[in-house]
């Protein structure tokens, strides 16, 4: 699978080839299933978790996100932005772009001093509508087939993996301003929450 592989890369590449196989043996064979996925990937964040610091942890889980933001979106964000010439101007371009069946594109960017809260929109917006509990409700908002199967196989994951899901949102401010910028998560269903919220620090000379 292209997410494991890159999965192993990044450790290997941020924690050093010890951790790689400390976590290859703690998390064993992906056996298929919802079970089988849901129990390998908790027990390879937990090794991975025990065996670095967070700062390292968020590193590996950013570069482990196998997608890449469509390069057509940011040039014609990066291009508006040099337009009107401020990010809120931006933002409520942004907002009014519903592409993603009939919802947000952009993930409800929301501007709050230097940083910017970016809401996961559901992956099944139809289905996140007629949810008649709260599982079904999180199947349909989550866009992870590996935290779907820890929802349907009631497997606990530590949060720090939907990491990499911020990576989506941050190859798109990171295009727009054509710098580096520190993403931070502030709620996730792994935690309970209904909905995926990720903070995009903006460098101070930006706003």
């Amino acid at each position: 699978m292209k997410w494991v592989k890159k999965f192993f890369e990044s450790i290997n590449h941020f924690a050093g080839e010890t951790v790689r196989k400390d976590v290859e043996e703690a998390c064993g064979k992906l056996r298929s299933g919802s079970d089988g996925k849901a129990e390998w990937i908790r027990n390879a964040m937990r090794k991975l978790e025990d065996s670095i610091d967070k700062k390292t942890m968020k590193k590996i889980m950013i570069a482990t996100c196998p997608h890449t933001f469509p390069k057509g979106r940011i040039q014609k964000l990066r291009r508006k932005y040099k337009e009107l010439g401020t990010i809120d101007k931006l933002l409520e371009v942004m907002r009014k772009d519903s592409s993603w069946k009939g919802s947000s594109y952009y993930d409800h960017p929301i501007r709050k001093g230097n940083i910017i809260y970016m809401t996961k929109i559901p992956h099944d917006p139809q289905a996140h509508r007629g949810a008649i509990n709260k599982q079904k409700k999180q199947l349909a908002y989550c866009h992870c087939p590996w935290i779907k199967a820890a929802i349907t196989a009631h497997k606990e994951v530590p949060p720090t993996f939907c990491y990499c899901a911020a990576s989506w949102d941050k190859q798109l401010w990171e295009g727009i301003l054509e710098r580096e910028i520190e993403v931070e998560l502030i709620t996730s269903l792994l935690q309970g929450a209904d909905s995926c919220v990720h903070a995009f620090h903006l460098p101070p000379d930006i706003i």
